[in-house]
């Protein structure tokens, strides 16, 4: 029998590295960076959007630092340091609802319109057990800016979770040649592609992909669209996937895995702050 999506178990399902800041007071903060020393809490995630996974078991990036661009009149705008070390995230890992987070910080409340991450080196593992290194761009040790577009404001006392959507499908860069049935190390470069999404605004879209007879699909690729794709995810081991950080608004919801036929939902609403339950049960390809 086909087994519907249970919401409980939903809500781990977060495709998250949250990266916890914690900001301390008691006062609204105006616009602006607060001068006055108020605090907010804000939360930054990250996620991936996906790529072909048939090759890969490691995608390995390191972070070492995370700041947020203040909007200050005053001072023409400044970066706050949010957190700094030496982390390293498999990409992959974060499905399921896996979440790794980073020490608390504090920063000003304020205005802020722009996220910048700063990656240390990139290291993939393919299923053949083959390790390398993918080269970057100048900027990534400098600091890649991910623009929060309408900026977000903290307020003294208020919480604020960040999303940072990272797209492999768009940062793994063809370049090489092939060595087998893997691609040699030097066919990939590594340009990082992400989106900045303010949580509060937004909505997620979840649910559990199955085949006619109720068993889960793993790896299943969904496409959540609105005039052109918005966003990604596979199905997990269990078939259950969660987009988050999608703006308000209407979406088709596409679903594909070889050996079965396409199968694609329109209308499907997204709610500011709510998760919309979609379903699948996928219909095997006939030879």
């Amino acid at each position: 029998m086909f087994r519907k999506f249970n919401p409980i178990l939903g809500l781990t399902l977060v495709l998250a590295l949250a990266v916890s800041l914690s900001f301390l007071g008691c006062q609204k903060a105006d616009e602006g960076t607060s001068l006055n020393g108020d605090k907010g809490t804000v939360t930054v995630k990250l996620t991936d959007d996906p790529f072909p996974l048939k090759w890969f078991a490691e995608v390995n990036v390191t972070v070492t630092k995370i700041e947020l661009h203040a909007v200050d009149s005053t001072r023409h705008g400044s970066f706050v340091a949010v957190w700094e070390g030496n982390q390293s995230v498999n990409l992959l890992e974060l499905r399921d609802g896996v979440t790794s987070d980073f020490p608390k910080a504090e920063v000003p409340a304020g205005r802020y319109n722009m996220i910048r991450i700063k990656i240390d080196s990139v290291h993939v593992k393919y299923k053949n057990g083959t390790e390398f290194g993918l080269s970057l761009p100048e900027n990534s040790r400098a600091g890649i800016r991910i623009v929060i577009a309408p900026p977000v404001e903290v307020q003294a006392g208020d919480s604020l979770s960040m999303l940072l959507d990272f797209d492999l499908s768009k940062s793994l860069v063809v370049r090489g040649g092939w060595h087998g049935n893997f691609p040699m190390p030097g066919f990939f470069r590594f340009r990082p592609v992400i989106r900045a999404v303010a949580m509060h605004r937004a909505g997620s879209i979840m649910g559990f992909v199955s085949d006619t007879a109720g068993v889960a699909i793993p790896d299943a690729q969904i496409s959540v669209k609105a005039d052109t794709v918005v966003t990604n995810a596979f199905t997990n081991h269990r078939g259950y996937y969660k987009v988050m950080g999608l703006p308000v608004g209407n979406y088709s919801v596409e679903v594909q895995k070889d050996g079965y036929q396409w199968q694609e939902k329109e209308n499907v609403k997204v709610v500011k702050r709510q998760a919309t339950i979609v379903n699948f049960e996928l219909i095997p390809q006939q030879d």
